[in-house]
């Protein structure tokens, strides 16, 4: 056998050229991508408008300008309102999401429209409070937290103190002392970042706390001038200092007589009480935190009746009185996200009904005198 021939045997072996084996196996990897240039604007335009991308669809028309012109002006006209369309029922169901406080999933639905859909300025604004009211319920959250792991800390290492003499060796006691100090450190600073935006009570309630995580002279001090100033504050207020006995049974009244708002007064911020507390201060405590929570727990159980009440009326058609419960309901829990999305969405509506409202029209000017008055004749004088 020829050399020749040897070198075209093996030359057929190896089958075909590295540039079209690289060309079939991207055919093979992609499918028809490459076939995706020949498809037509037209049919596009209609993929686009079959996954519900009207935005998409518009664009290729502006750009592609597809023939007949004048049929494509008519079809443009048909996705436009399928765009508005969308968009309303975007907004229609965020709402009713961030009526129920799903404000992720409001968010989500209304971003998936600022994909799909045409820009507008309505949906942006709400997406932009939405993202507000989400980052503060979220800091809200994460502070509540805080303050509900430094509660729980001050008493942790309160019990570990009056354990620690009990003991002979530190590995009997049931936590580590050296590892809760390590963790209330940082959240007394916390708690410190905390008071410095809050007021009154509240912001010594906190200062309470990182002074049981973490103890220091400075803040001693500050603890002791907001005691001053407090107890002056009240009682330029209230005519004198109101006994924690009498405050409870203040609140118990409120209680039987249903006037949660006037409960909310006398459920102050919950005070951690000192360990040398009396025997009557710790009872009269404990007695205010009980009277507190069920004062709570009712102020929850109304303001969701009022919001459902709320949106039955809304059902209904009855905007007004739907409005009127949800303002009810914010008078006693002024942070309820839901609470919050529903008195807005329908103050905008009792705004659109009233700008929609045809004044009456006024009485046309009539020619001549009344006819219930006598004309003037001839000898009138």
């Amino acid at each position: 056998m020829s050399t020749r021939l040897v070198r075209r045997l093996r030359r057929a072996r190896r089958g075909p050229g590295p540039l079209l084996a690289a060309l079939m196996l991207a055919v093979l990897l992609q499918g028809c991508a490459f076939l995706d240039p020949l498809v037509t604007p037209e049919l596009r335009i209609e993929r686009a408008v079959a996954d519900g991308d009207y935005r998409r669809a518009l664009d290729l028309i502006d750009q592609h300008d597809p023939e007949p012109r004048a049929e494509w002006d008519e079809r443009r006209e048909a996705i436009a309102a399928q765009a508005d369309a969308a968009a309303e029922d975007a907004m229609r169901q965020a709402r009713a999401a961030s009526a129920e406080g799903a404000v992720a999933q409001a968010l989500e639905i209304l971003e998936q429209a600022e994909r799909q859909l045409p820009a507008d300025r309505e949906r942006r604004q709400f997406i932009e409070q939405l993202e507000r009211q989400r980052l503060v319920g979220l800091r809200t959250l994460e502070q509540r937290h805080d303050i509900l792991e430094a509660q729980a800390l001050v008493q942790q290492l309160r019990l570990l103190e009056v354990m620690r003499p009990l003991v002979r060796r530190s590995e009997q006691l049931p936590d580590d002392p050296d590892r809760l100090a390590a963790r209330s450190e940082p959240l007394a600073r916390s708690m410190d970042h905390y008071a410095e935006r809050a007021e009154g009570e509240e912001r010594l309630q906190l200062l309470r706390l990182a002074q049981g995580l973490n103890a220091s002279p400075e803040r001693a001090e500050r603890i002791a001038a907001l005691e001053r100033e407090l107890r002056a504050t009240e009682s330029s207020v209230i005519e004198d200092e109101v006994p924690r006995s009498t405050v409870n049974a203040r609140l118990r009244q409120a209680l039987e007589a249903d006037d949660l708002m006037a409960a909310a007064r006398w459920c102050r911020s919950e005070i951690i009480p000192d360990a040398d507390a009396s025997g009557p201060d710790q009872a009269a405590l404990r007695a205010h935190r009980v009277l507190c929570e069920e004062w709570r727990e009712r102020r929850d159980t109304r303001v969701e009746h009022l919001l459902e009440e709320g949106r039955h009326h809304y059902s209904a058609g009855r905007i007004e009185e739907a409005q009127e419960h949800w303002a009810e309901g914010l008078e006693l829990a002024p942070d309820h996200a839901g609470l919050i999305a529903a008195h807005e969405r329908a103050l905008r509506v009792i705004e659109r009904l009233e700008s929609l409202r045809v004044p009456e029209p006024l009485p046309e000017e009539q020619e001549g005198p009344p006819p219930d008055v006598p004309q003037a004749g001839p000898d009138a004088p």
